[in-house]
């Protein structure tokens, strides 16, 4: 995506131990892109799973908020046919 500053900081997510975040510098500010961990053993093992289990996830939500200057992210999760036809992608 082009960021030139790239973090990984420790955090805190309930079903991964450890747990990381990935902020990237935009516009001047950090901004949380994503998370990562291992599922803690109580979340793998009532599926009968033993070993270590990766989770991941992007947050680029945040991308398209700053780019299309959305306030609340809410909005893109409402499935409001009118305001999706009123917010042009550009």
């Amino acid at each position: 995506m082009g960021f030139s500053e790239v973090r990984f900081r420790p955090s805190y997510f309930p079903y991964t131990e450890p747990s990381l975040e990935v902020e990237v510098r935009f516009n001047g500010k950090w901004m949380e892109l994503g998370g990562a961990g291992i599922f803690r053993p109580e979340v793998t093992a009532p599926f009968g799973i033993r070993w270590p289990v990766l989770a991941w996830g992007l947050g680029l939500e945040r991308l398209v908020m700053k780019r299309y200057g959305i306030q609340d992210m809410r909005l893109l999760y409402l499935g409001d046919l009118e305001w999706m036809r009123k917010t042009a992608i550009r």
